[in-house]
C-alpha cells in the first residue's frame, strides 16, 4: 500500500481567520456608507467553534456606528411647513430669514411698537398719517370718539354726537353757544391727541409695507385706496355744499322780497321771514329733517314730516288750493250779506212794572215817532 503526503503550509487561513476577514470588509463598508437609523445586522454561517469570534466583531462594529438623533434638514423644514406654513428651501435660508428679519423697515418697525402699546391693528395705525389739522370738524371728533369709546358703530358714534352738539335753532342762543363751544373744545382736544399720536408713530405714506405678511399688505393697499377714495368724495361732496351755499346767498339777498306762486292768472308773493333767518335756517337741510327725528334719530312724526314734504315738492298746487278755499268763502260772505236776511226771533211787546207804573212798548203808530203815556181812567 502506498501512502501519499501532502504537506501543509503555514500561511493557509483557517476558517476562523477566514470569517475575521469578512466581518473586518463588511465593517470598512457600513464606515463608508451614511449613518442609518437602523444598524444592518450580519449574518455570517460558521461553524459552532467561530460563533464567540463572530459575537465579539459584531459588537465592536456596532459600537464604532454613530448613533442617529432622527431629525434631519429635511424633517426640520417640514415640520416648519406643517406647523408655520412657511416655504424654506434650506436650513441655511431659515437663518439668513432670521438674520434679515431684525432690520425692519422703519415703518414695520413703529407699526409693531403701536401695536404693542395699543393693542391696535393696521387700520388705526395708518388712520394716524391723516392730516386732521385740515379735516372736517365733525369727522375729526368722529374719529376721536371712536378710539376713545370702544365698541361703537357709525351710527352710534354719530347719536352720541347729536346728543353732546346738537341743537335746534328755535333753542335758546345761551345754550346754543354754550354747545358750540364745548365742539370747540372737543376738536382742539381731539386734533391734539391724533397729532401727537402721530408724531409719535410717524412713517412715511409712501411706504411700499415691505416686511408685512401678504394680509397686512392687502390691508394696507386697501386702506391707501380707501384714503383716497375719501379725499375725492370729501373735496367733492365740499365743492358741492360751496356751490350750494352761494346760490342760496344768491336767494336771499338784500332785494329778496318773499316767493312768487302763480295762482290762476295771478301771481302773489309771500314771505315768511327775513332774508338772513331763512338763510340760517335752510342752510342746512338737516335742520328741517331733525323736525321730525327723536334723539335716536328715528322719525317720531312721519305724518308731519310727509305733510310738510308733500307741499315742498308741490307749492303751486297747495297755493291754488287755498286760493281756491279763500274766494269761495268770500263769495260765501258777500252773498249771504247782499240778501240781508235776518234771521232773529221777532218777539211780541214785554209788559213791565215799577214803583206802580206799568210801561209797555208799542208799535209804529200815525202819531210819529216817540213816547206815548196813555193814562187809565179810574170810577
Amino acid at each position: 500500500m502506498k501512502l501519499q503526503v501532502k504537506e501543509v503550509s503555514g500561511n493557509e487561513k483557517s476558517k476562523a481567520e477566514i470569517e475575521e476577514q469578512l466581518l473586518q470588509k463588511h465593517e470598512e463598508t457600513i464606515s463608508q456608507e451614511k449613518p442609518e437609523t437602523k444598524v444592518e445586522e450580519v449574518k455570517v454561517e460558521a461553524p459552532v467553534e467561530a460563533k464567540e469570534v463572530e459575537t465579539k466583531e459584531v459588537e465592536n462594529t456596532s459600537n464604532n456606528i454613530p448613533e442617529s438623533s432622527g431629525v434631519n434638514d429635511d424633517n426640520v423644514l417640514s415640520y416648519i411647513k406643517e406647523r408655520y406654513n412657511k416655504d424654506i428651501a434650506s436650513v441655511d435660508e431659515l437663518f439668513e430669514t432670521k438674520e434679515s428679519n431684525e432690520t425692519l423697515p422703519e415703518d414695520v418697525l413703529k407699526y409693531f411698537e403701536y401695536k404693542k402699546e395699543t393693542g391696535r391693528g393696521i387700520e388705526d395705525f395708518y388712520k394716524l398719517q391723516k392730516d386732521y389739522d385740515n379735516m372736517e370738524e365733525d369727522a375729526v371728533i368722529a374719529d376721536y370718539m371712536s378710539i376713545q369709546e370702544e365698541g361703537l358703530d357709525a351710527i352710534d358714534i354719530q347719536d352720541l354726537m347729536d346728543d353732546k352738539f346738537g341743537y335746534d335753532d328755535d333753542d335758546d342762543e345761551k345754550d346754543i353757544r354754550k354747545l358750540k363751544l364745548a365742539k370747540k373744545r372737543e376738536l382742539a382736544k381731539a386734533r391734539k391727541f391724533f397729532n401727537e399720536q402721530k408724531d409719535k408713530y410717524k412713517i412715511p405714506l409712501e411706504s411700499s409695507g415691505s416686511g408685512l405678511s401678504d394680509d397686512q399688505e392687502k390691508n394696507l393697499s386697501a386702506y391707501n385706496k380707501y384714503i383716497e377714495e375719501s379725499k375725492t368724495i370729501a373735496e367733492s361732496n365740499e365743492k358741492r355744499y360751496d356751490y350750494f351755499l352761494n346760490r342760496t346767498k344768491e336767494v336771499f339777498n338784500n332785494e329778496f322780497k318773499g316767493f312768487e306762486f302763480e295762482v290762476g292768472e295771478k301771481k302773489i308773493n309771500y314771505k315768511p321771514g327775513t332774508a338772513d333767518e331763512l338763510m340760517n335756517k335752510q342752510s342746512d337741510v338737516n335742520n328741517f329733517v331733525n323736525k321730525y327725528m327723536n334723539k335716536d334719530g328715528l322719525m317720531s312724526d312721519a305724518n308731519g314730516y310727509h305733510k310738510a314734504l308733500s307741499v315742498a315738492m308741490n307749492p303751486e298746487k297747495f297755493a291754488q288750493f287755498f286760493y281756491d278755499q279763500g274766494v269761495a268763502a268770500a263769495v260765501d260772505d258777500v252773498t249771504r250779506k247782499s240778501k240781508n236776511i235776518n234771521m232773529d226771533v221777532r218777539k211780541s211787546p214785554q209788559l213791565s212794572t215799577k214803583d206802580g207804573l206799568k210801561i209797555r212798548p208799542i208799535g209804529d203808530s200815525s202819531s210819529g215817532r216817540g213816547l206815548k203815556i196813555r193814562s187809565i181812567k179810574k170810577n
